[in-house]
């Protein structure tokens, strides 16, 4: 049974506690799925009405989740959550009523709790930032094999209290990256999507403008997760880095040659490889100059609607020390459509070997960039992508047609 030592608060373990409450940035206004597939979990296993994973910020508690209570917050000085917060420690609870820490208690002096079982869920730094709880109207006891359970998903949920929300920040900053908005100017439509399968994953995609040219790049990291995630912002922000060259002018294979030996270090000791396609075109003639290291997935369509694909010869980054790239060149005449995309979509589509067929159908089939990607964002939710999924559209419209 948990301690029955009073719990002294101490300041500066407060404080810290509470700026590690504040850094999962939790959000109160929506339902939190991943935490009430515990709480549901746990009324059945333990056969118990009530089940929290409760959150002490500053003065009050608020519940993450809740299973048959209705409140949704309460002041901390009337739960049982901020004594175990204080203690640090597992409090079992057996009978409320004769328990002095928790006797004064208003739920426990109304009747609606006598047992309380209460699980300090910590961070990585060992601070409190929450409790996974049990509460009964009945006086009871957890011990045993009962005990024990309750300790295995109490780990659970700090699993998904601190692990899923440092995932789902790592998303937001990662996607925090991406360009803000599209690029609309003159016949010229330029946007992207990238859809990880985890919350973070290892493509990335960039675009912008300048000196009267498109600058757009798509990279595709080895694997998924946080260590592709990491490798692929690596990439991104060497890519970036030569923005202003390429733009001026200097020959894309020279870039894209400088970008992987800059990388070369770190992607050998990530045991990972690039592909990445990158892109200049001319917005007065539609001259495009790229590189593909590896990619292979590119298509542009003519304004006809017949579809080509742009590809080279050269290996992804990261694969041999020695390799270097190669520009080659194209153009887009008015009308004309370029898709550049991530291999995530290729397991969406119905004919994985003349991928280029269904793919070429959605750009057919498409009346700006934004429903061309809306349509593969549809795909992806439909069918459960396995793999990240990346793409960038480019769109020259007619000059009668310009988008708006």
């Amino acid at each position: 049974m948990g301690s029955q030592v009073e719990a002294v608060r101490d300041d500066a373990v407060e404080e810290r506690r509470q700026r590690a409450v504040e850094s999962l940035m939790l959000s109160e206004h929506v339902r939190h799925e991943r935490f009430d597939r515990i709480t549901r979990l746990a009324r059945l296993l333990f056969d118990v009405p009530m089940s929290t994973i409760t959150v002490i910020d500053g003065d009050r508690a608020w519940f993450p989740s809740s299973q048959g209570i209705d409140v949704t917050e309460a002041p901390r000085g009337e739960t049982f959550c901020a004594r175990t917060t204080d203690l640090d420690a597992l409090v079992v609870v057996p009978d409320a009523q004769v328990d002095r820490r928790f006797s004064d208690l208003p739920a426990v002096q109304a009747g609606v709790v006598r047992f309380y079982a209460g699980h300090p869920l910590r961070d990585a730094l060992g601070n409190v930032v929450g409790t996974f709880c049990l509460y009964d109207p009945e006086p009871r006891e957890l011990e045993g094999e009962l005990l024990e359970a309750f300790g295995d998903m109490a780990a659970w949920a700090q699993q998904e209290l601190v692990s899923s929300t440092e995932m789902s920040q790592a998303g937001r900053v990662q996607a925090s990256l991406l360009p803000e908005k599209a690029v609309r100017i003159g016949e010229w439509e330029v946007n992207g999507l990238c859809l990880p399968a985890l919350a973070v994953g290892g493509d990335f995609y960039d675009y912008g403008t300048s000196s009267g040219v498109i600058h757009v790049g798509l990279g595709d990291v080895m694997g998924k997760g946080t260590g592709a995630a990491l490798v692929g912002a690596g990439v991104r922000a060497a890519v970036r880095g030569t923005h202003a060259a390429v733009t001026a002018g200097v020959d894309l294979g020279v870039t894209v040659t400088q970008v992987a030996r800059s990388m070369l270090t770190d992607l050998e000791q990530a045991e990972s490889f690039v592909t990445l396609f990158e892109a200049a075109i001319d917005l007065e003639d539609g001259y495009a100059r790229y590189v593909d290291a590896g990619s292979g997935l590119c298509l542009v369509m003519s304004p006809t609607g017949e579809v080509r694909r742009l590809a080279g010869q050269d290996r992804p980054l990261g694969v041999l020390p020695d390799d270097h790239w190669t520009e080659h060149e194209s153009t887009l005449e008015p009308g004309s459509r370029m898709l550049v995309f991530s291999d995530g979509l290729l397991d969406l589509v119905d004919d994985e070997i003349s991928w280029w067929e269904p793919v070429g159908d959605l750009m057919r089939a498409a009346s700006d960039v934004d429903s061309l990607l809306a349509s593969i964002a549809g795909l992806v939710q439909e069918l459960t992508a396995l793999d990240d999924v990346t793409a960038v559209a480019i769109f020259r419209h007619l000059p009668q047609d310009p988008p708006s």
